[in-house]
């Protein structure tokens, strides 16, 4: 039987219809439009993107849901892992190991990182978000272990760069593909995903806690092969970790493409099938048809879409992409303010990691000087910092409480702690303060993990959230430069340029345009 196709009129009417109608969510849901991010630009677009809304409203949360928060946070486990364990092991794998005394080890993962973010984030508006989310960890176990076993400084930075450049996409892929089948009342779930974060750099710690002090040299003179390798102990056991996540991806869960991504890429009678054969799954009702999609119209914002593109034709839907996030004044305003506070956290969090210990020491602050008691601190303030997610999600129930709130929250506090460092002088003080500001710089850092792709729509998520991530990155490119020239002062100026950093990105939270927490991402 063929449906007849409604008349503009009639579509705009039941357009609005759909908006008003109830559906899975509670009846005092005011969720019940989109975000007007690119809507005026692509009516069609965002017409397609309602009702896929409200489809996913209508199925509700499902165990397909739960699986896919797990699977996305092991991401954010496997990165905060291999992001964190070069730091942990570069005093062992380059100064000792290799009689370097530039952080090398740190720039050349930041470079990697930088790189990763663009190649990674730009190709999945490109291919997809289920071929890069699936391949990103399985890449990035198998350069680790190769990092583990180098024989040279040459070949420990070749493979770090390209762990880092596997790795370097992945954090935007994981929220992105959560974020794009989350029903409204649960996308609070974003920002409770960097939970995982404080697992994942928890476990690495951990390892490096086991292995470090017990497998390791004392110095740079006579520092032979068999009495170090601690660091590649904990190389080869993060990476197997990473490797059996990936594993987990790519045999053990059937994950499918993003409707949202196949509707802006006028793939819309797959996106259906999709929801329809997830409905069926769970036993949930879902009303979404063909010929609601196709009564949209045809998308204009992706209009040259091509399923197999060469390199060239790659390029011009590239530059297209990122011409969209700029299209106009409210995009502009939002995308420029979202990637200067990813810079100012790349910053403040560089600076954070690399100066404390060094302006600590130089003020005569006895904050533990064996490997052990450096570890079991590292341990101690990573484990408490999954509670910094969890204030921030719990915080967005809270009536008129939005993300840009909780991160003005979260990033005023920290500056508020790191000021305070300069008055720690016992390894106590030490203990307390690190796991606080832990903790809120988590709440801020959380938030802008969730609301950056929340803020995008869904044909530039992708490639919107690498160009933040590689601001980010290039951030933490410049911070082991700065660490190198100014380690040898005491000044405090380090300490509070971090806190200033970022008490003004969080500041400039509350200039930043849309409100994800009042309305439906695209």
């Amino acid at each position: 039987m063929t449906t007849q196709q409604p008349t503009e009129k009639a579509l705009d009417t039941l357009f609005i219809e759909e908006a008003d109608a109830p559906s899975s969510l509670s009846d005092n849901d005011s969720h019940n439009e989109e975000l007007n991010y690119l809507k005026d630009d692509d009516i069609a677009l965002s017409k397609k993107t309602h009702l896929i809304n409200n489809a996913l409203n209508e199925i509700g949360f499902t165990p397909y849901h739960l699986y896919l928060m797990f699977l996305a946070g092991f991401g954010y486990s496997a990165d905060s892992q291999i992001a964190i364990i070069q730091g942990a092991t570069q005093k062992y794998a380059i100064y000792y190991q290799y009689n370097y005394s530039f952080p090398i080890g740190t720039l050349m993962s930041y470079v990697g990182l930088f790189f990763g973010a663009i190649i990674i984030g730009f190709s999945a508006d490109l291919i997809g978000r289920k071929t890069a989310f699936n391949y990103s960890l399985l890449l990035t176990s198998l350069f680790s272990f190769l990092a583990g076993g180098s024989s040279s400084i040459g070949m420990y930075l070749v493979w770090l760069i390209m762990t880092n450049l596997a790795l370097g996409g992945n954090l935007a892929l994981d929220v992105t593909l959560l974020l794009e089948y989350l029903p409204t009342n649960y996308q609070y779930l974003n920002t409770f995903l960097a939970c995982f974060w404080a697992v994942g750099q928890t476990v690495a710690e951990l390892l490096a806690w086991a292995f470090i002090p017990n497998y390791s040299c004392s110095g740079k003179l006579d520092c032979d092969f068999k009495d170090n390798r601690g660091w590649r102990y904990v190389y080869y056991s993060n990476a197997s970790i990473v490797l059996i996540v990936s594993m987990m991806r790519l045999f053990f869960f059937k994950f499918e493409e993003t409707p949202k991504f196949l509707i802006s890429n006028k793939r819309d009678a797959e996106a259906v099938e999709i929801l329809q054969n997830l409905a069926l799954k769970y036993n949930r009702k879902c009303s979404l048809t063909l010929e609601q999609l196709n009564a949209c119209g045809e998308i204009q914002i992706n209009d040259n879409y091509l399923a197999n593109p060469t390199a060239k034709e790659s390029w011009i839907q590239i530059k297209h992409h990122v011409k969209l996030l700029f299209s106009n004044k409210t995009v502009i305003r939002s995308n420029s303010l979202i990637i200067i506070s990813w810079f100012g956290i790349g910053i403040t969090y560089g600076i954070y990691n690399n100066f404390l210990y060094a302006f600590l020491a130089a003020h005569g602050a006895d904050t533990g000087t064996t490997t052990f008691q450096i570890y079991r601190d590292a341990v101690i303030g990573n484990a408490v910092s999954f509670t910094g997610p969890i204030i921030a999600a719990a915080m967005l129930f809270i009536p008129g409480v939005g993300r840009r709130f909780v991160m003005c929250f979260g990033g005023v506090t920290s500056m508020i702690i790191l000021m305070c460092y300069t008055t720690i002088r016992t390894e106590a003080e030490n203990i307390a303060l690190s796991s606080i500001s832990y903790i809120f710089i988590n709440v801020y850092y959380g938030t802008l993990y969730a609301y950056t792709p929340e803020a995008l729509p869904t044909a530039t998520r992708a490639t919107g959230s690498s160009l933040a991530l590689s601001a980010n990155r290039f951030a933490g490119m410049l911070v082991p430069v700065i660490y190198y020239y100014s380690s040898n002062s005491s000044s405090a100026a380090p300490i509070y340029v971090c806190g200033a950093v970022i008490g003004v990105v969080g500041l400039l939270a509350l200039a930043l345009p849309f409100e994800p927490s009042d309305a439906r991402t695209l």
